[in-house]
């Protein structure tokens, strides 16, 4: 196969799985919607470094990522495709990224290739990329800051500082997405490395330049936020970096030490199947060359620095998969060219599996979930999507079989990484939306009541739907009831304290005759109803546990 066929091949596989049906999921509260209403707003107002989600101050993350999906919104409009576009493409550049480095390592490009292709088809940066979320983005500068790291590693010259400037840019569009983890993981990984090596002078010699190129790219944009947001980098530093890491509140992600360390392999799904082939042939290798040292330290080091955090999320993962992928590419391919990879019973067991699981699917399909004691999983088209789950898993069997009689290496990872990509196109179709309450999913209901909402006087609604209600109507001046959640940045700031209500104010609004939509859950509305002198409202549409209500301005509010 030529490269320019492989480069092909690759590319199709990525727009299949991560392009094609980027918009066809419903957004996810909160994260989506809470990105989403903060980009459309600086596209609305032209003030992009004035931090709002909402209307709220929002002091949480830095704001290059609001920027892109702010761009993003600015061409294509306020829609779920256009805010997911920034990951998409920051998921091929990170794609790029562990193409880049393999083929590095090696000096073969079509090794550059088909880790480009194992990237792209592992399931934790491959989900990610379909969501609007600053981690792709993060995790993508991460990936080129390493890569160009190692670049200049292995240059003399001019070629290295070129090398050490370019991480330095990358660190600090790191930076400005997500903060202090856009210099602490690149740091971290580039000590061990070069640690591992001996190479003592380069520890004190090589951060001089990208420190300084990143603080040029940097500075100014910090200046000019706090400029605009004076108490940003106050809250940021303090509230989203040191305490997350010391002593995070229940609003933080308290997690155990080994969180990350399970949730590592779930992720490099299905790669992790490999990983015992990828462990022989490294041991089979003996000594480690330098290139996969660099991607160990680059995989190893950071896993461990953010284990150490009391506060974790799933997504800290993300910027560690390049280099995996780099690892297993080269890896598998060693070992198939040495003779020591052959389809055995394991692969045949595998096969089966799939099979198995396609006529349990298809069983699905006719009988129905709920006979076989597997909940309602989508309010329509089930029986088509658990045929097409079917469908998708033969074609999975037949492709890994086919993969096993390539005669090159190169052949049987690209077509090893291509077995499973019909069951990845179809990720989009299978998100759960009836196995999920109204009130987290509340688009219908929203979009029913839309404009009502929008010509309400006083929009009321809750932290949990804050963020939908906004994306939907479009107001930036929603008033939030009860606990403000992330609606509160902790600051005490006046303009934002009047928009947060307790239960017994919008209890004494409503009956006053203020003029009040609400759009709360049925519990909280169980707790207005407490009141023995609250009004019945004028309107009311209740679907599961999402109720919207309004009450009219009345004479005597006026």
């Amino acid at each position: 196969m030529s490269l320019r066929a492989q480069v092909a091949w690759a590319a199709l596989v990525f727009l299949a799985v991560s392009v094609l049906f980027i918009g066809v999921r419903p957004l996810v509260s909160p994260d989506e919607a809470r990105y989403g209403i903060m980009a459309a707003e600086m596209a609305e107002s032209g003030e992009w470094f004035a931090l709002r989600m909402a209307g709220f101050h929002y002091y949480e993350k830095p704001p290059l990522g609001m920027w892109l999906m702010g761009a993003s919104i600015s061409l294509f409009g306020e829609t779920a495709t256009a805010i997911r576009i920034p990951s998409m493409l920051a998921t091929a550049v990170s794609a790029l990224a562990a193409g880049w480095l393999a083929g590095r390592i090696t000096r073969r490009r079509e090794i550059g290739v088909a880790a480009f292709l194992v990237q792209a088809t592992t399931i934790g940066p491959l989900v990610m990329g379909g969501v609007a979320s600053l981690d792709p983005i993060f995790s993508a500068f991460v990936a080129a800051t390493l890569a160009a790291f190692y670049g200049a590693c292995t240059s003399s010259g001019r070629a290295r500082i070129g090398w050490l400037a370019l991480a330095g840019v990358a660190s600090a569009l790191a930076f400005l997405t997500k903060g202090l983890l856009g210099f602490a993981i690149p740091a971290v990984s580039a000590l061990a490395f070069l640690a591992w090596q001996r190479r003592w002078r380069d520890i004190v010699v090589l951060p001089w330049v990208p420190l300084a190129v990143a603080a040029a790219v940097a500075a100014p944009i910090a200046w000019m936020l706090h400029d605009s947001e004076p108490t940003f980098w106050e809250a940021f530093l303090f509230i989203e970096h040191f305490r997350r890491f010391a002593a995070p509140d229940a609003n933080q992600h308290t997690q155990p030490w080994w969180y990350l360390l399970l949730l590592f392999p779930v992720g490099a799904l299905c790669w992790t199947l490999l990983w015992p082939r990828v462990w022989r042939s490294l041991r089979a290798a003996g000594a480690l060359n330098d290139g996969m040292r660099f991607t160990l330290c680059w995989i190893a080091a950071p896993l461990m620095a953010l284990s150490l955090s009391k506060g974790k999320v799933p997504t800290y993962v993300l910027p560690l998969y390049p280099a995996l992928a780099a690892v297993v590419t080269i890896a598998l391919f060693t070992a198939h060219e040495s003779g020591h990879i052959v389809a055995g019973v394991g692969e045949q067991c595998g096969r089966w599996l799939l099979r198995i699981l396609a006529v349990v699917a298809v069983a699905f399909a006719l009988v129905g979930g709920e006979s076989l004691g597997v909940p309602t999983l989508w309010p329509s088209h089930e029986s088509l999507r658990w045929v097409s789950i079917a469908a998708a898993l033969i074609i999975w069997s037949e492709l890994d079989a086919l993969s096993w009689r390539a005669r090159t290496a190169q052949l049987w990872l690209m077509r090893t990484a291509t077995a499973p990509i019909a069951m990845l196109m179809l990720i989009p179709f299978l998100f759960p939306s009836a196995f999920v309450r109204e009130s987290q999913l509340p688009w219908a209901a929203l979009e029913a009541n839309q404009q009502s909402l929008v010509d309400a006087p006083t929009l009321i609604t809750t932290a949990q739907l804050g963020h939908c209600v906004s994306w939907v109507t479009g107001r930036r001046d929603l008033v939030i009831a009860g606990s403000p959640g992330e609606f509160d940045n902790e600051l005490d700031m006046a303009v934002d304290r009047a928009r947060l209500l307790s239960w017994q104010e919008v209890s004494a609004r409503i009956i006053r005759g203020d003029g009040i939509a609400l759009v709360v859950t049925l519990t909280d509305f169980d707790r207005l109803l407490t009141s023995p002198t609250l009004p019945p409202p004028d309107a009311s549409d209740t679907r599961g546990d999402l109720v919207i209500v309004s009450w009219k301005r009345s004479r005597a509010a006026d």
